[in-house]
């Protein structure tokens, strides 16, 4: 058995990653929230998130998340705008950066954001929060301005930007409120069917260069919807993803081992039933050599830690520690919780995994 992770440590790193952020990462400050969601995700990966607070902190953290939501016609740079526009914007903020969103005159301020709307229902349910004060029709409402014509969503109103990591997010949201009426489900999977590539990995559009990330998005999304038979080859889409591992995963052919792939592309690889044509050995000395002194996990060896990288490096290792939490690789929360908290229709750990997958 391989050395054990430095849990102890990695507990203190994302405790202080929930209050501050060291002076590299403060530019990240407006995107608090999917910060604070990751902190959690490490937490739970580890074993440690209900020990980890007190309730008062825990109760602060539910707070602070509900603080960011965004309601129908409460922002005040869309306050003369129409209905539609105005349910456009619901959601949850990335975090309080510029004040609260009902007085701040900053417009992006202002927005609900599809990815922190999905990073703030996931910590909620984290903290043991029962998503009673989630205005879920207007969340909802919000996906249906999101989607474009292509099937593929942006992350905000008055972006140019799309692409999978939005459809995840979508698709995330809707399967953690029961609810799938905000997403055009056959319009998104074509998209996602458009990103595959002659090599079986998927991509950021279509045409576009395989990558791990989107392969990620890509494949969770189809698993969510019901919809990985859609897959033109998911025996060629799982090879591609075996090999990215050397040692540690890649994201892209060629590239170098990045510790976050252990759960971008190792998620995917538990999703389409390939668990057991992983090595893990080399994955977790990796996944140890990138641990740094005082806790956390950088991308590569000798490089500063995120909370990014350590939280899904950590996850990434657990698929493979049986003393570990297991993950749920197609919502990134606690198996336990998603079978107790996802309703049940929605619920991937059921209908998502394929464990049917032939040998090579």
């Amino acid at each position: 058995m391989s050395p054990d992770l430095a849990v102890d440590k990695h507990v203190r790193y994302f405790k202080t990653a929930l209050n501050m952020l060291p002076s590299p990462m403060v530019q990240l400050d407006s995107n608090r929230m999917t910060i604070a969601h990751l902190s959690l995700v490490g937490l739970a990966a580890l074993g440690r998130l209900e020990s980890a607070f007190t309730e008062a902190e825990r109760q602060g953290m539910i707070e602070w998340i509900y603080e960011q939501q965004v309601h129908p016609a409460t922002s005040n740079s869309t306050s003369n705008s129409s209905s539609s526009s105005s349910l456009g914007i619901c959601g949850f903020r990335g975090g309080s950066l510029f004040g609260p969103h009902n007085s701040g005159t900053y417009e992006a301020s202002n927005l609900g954001n599809v990815a922190s709307t999905y990073s703030a229902l996931s910590s909620l349910l984290l903290l043991g929060d029962d998503l009673g004060r989630v205005n879920r029709r207007a969340i909802i409402g919000a996906l249906r301005y999101l989607q474009l014509p292509s099937g593929s969503f942006a992350p905000h109103l008055g972006t140019t930007e799309s692409d999978p990591r939005f459809i995840y997010c979508a698709c995330a949201v809707s399967c953690i409120l029961g609810d799938w009426s905000g997403v055009d489900q056959g319009a998104a999977t074509r998209y996602i069917v458009g990103c595959t590539g002659y090599d079986g990995g998927l991509s950021q559009a279509p045409l576009q260069e395989s990558h791990g990330g989107h392969l990620y998005c890509c494949v969770a999304s189809l698993a969510l919807m019901g919809q990985l038979d859609a897959l033109p080859d998911r025996r060629r889409t799982l090879q591609w993803a075996l090999l990215r591992l050397n040692q540690g995963y890649q994201g892209r052919i060629g590239k170098l081992p990045d510790v976050c792939y252990s759960f971008w592309v190792g998620a995917s690889v538990e999703i389409l039933g390939g668990h057991e044509m992983v090595d893990p050995s080399g994955l977790e000395v990796f996944t140890l050599s990138c641990e740094a002194k005082y806790g956390g996990v950088a991308k590569c060896p000798g490089n500063h830690p995120d909370p990014l990288h350590a939280a899904l490096g950590i996850v990434g290792f657990a698929f493979f520690r049986d003393e570990l939490p297991r993950m749920e690789p197609m919502l990134l929360l606690p198996e336990e919780l998603v079978r107790a908290k996802v309703p049940v229709e929605n619920n991937a750990v059921t209908t998502g995994v394929d464990n049917s997958w032939p040998s090579f």
